[in-house]
């Protein structure tokens, strides 16, 4: 059965949150008070409509009471948002997300009922700064506080094994669901290899997703043989004893 969802704000937030929605075939309504901004997402939204989400009569208009997920991106309003978010629990909606732009009015939205709170910043930042500890991680999202999704580039050195040799889920408690080879995309099987080069979408804890980093890029040990002594050497020893 497919999940129904409303989009409440349809700033560049919104609006992304929208098309996604869309492309991945949901049903979905979404509304706005900002004519321009409906008019221009309706060429995509069939169900887009202008309407002020503070007034519970409006969204009970709506049929919000029968969507299963609320996206409140309206931004730049903290009371709108709120009185949103209250329409919204009373109309019984039970997922809830709302966009906070201030890190600070989290905890307000969850003690109102939201399921969710995204600070766009924060996530932004979050992102970056686990990004760039490593040069061989592409992309970050954090799932919650503890897990993350990853893409990794994995080293040139890296010795060519399936996944079942690999035994990551056992070694590092990761799961890979995705592999870019060559451009191209798909999803692993457990007969499937894990070759130099490749960009593998890892989700798991960070502190565990760190260690795979290192392992898919670890620096191939160098093996120092022991000198064998020389002939010449060893008459020399002599010579001297």
């Amino acid at each position: 059965m497919k999940k129904t969802f409303m989009v409440i704000g349809l700033g560049r937030f919104g609006s992304c949150v929208a098309r996604v929605l869309v492309n991945n075939k949901c049903d979905i309504i979404a509304i706005d008070k900002n004519e321009k901004s409906v008019r221009d997402l309706s060429k995509i939204v069939n169900n887009c409509v202008i309407a002020d989400s503070t007034s519970l009569s409006v969204l009970s208009d709506l049929d919000a009471n029968k969507v299963d997920h609320a996206v409140v991106a309206i931004g730049n309003n903290l009371q709108a948002s709120i009185l949103t978010v209250i329409n919204l629990k009373k109309l019984g909606v039970k997922k809830i997300t709302v966009r906070a732009d201030d890190i600070t009015y989290k905890e307000v939205f969850e003690a109102l009922g939201a399921t969710d709170v995204i600070v766009p910043e924060e996530s932004s930042a979050l992102s970056l700064g686990n990004q760039i500890m490593s040069d061989t991680v592409l992309d970050y999202y954090g799932v919650s506080d503890d897990y993350a999704m990853v893409k990794v580039i994995v080293g040139k050195s890296f010795v060519p094994k399936n996944l079942i040799e690999l035994n990551l889920r056992s070694l590092f408690d990761v799961n890979i669901v995705g592999i870019t080879r060559d451009g191209k995309f798909f999803i692993p099987r457990g007969t499937d290899s894990i070759n130099p080069k490749d960009v593998v979408v890892v989700v798991g804890t960070r502190g565990k997703i760190s260690k795979l980093d290192d392992f898919f890029n670890k620096e191939p040990e160098v093996k120092k043989e022991k000198a064998k002594d020389k002939p010449k050497d060893k008459e020399k020893e002599k010579e001297k004893k």
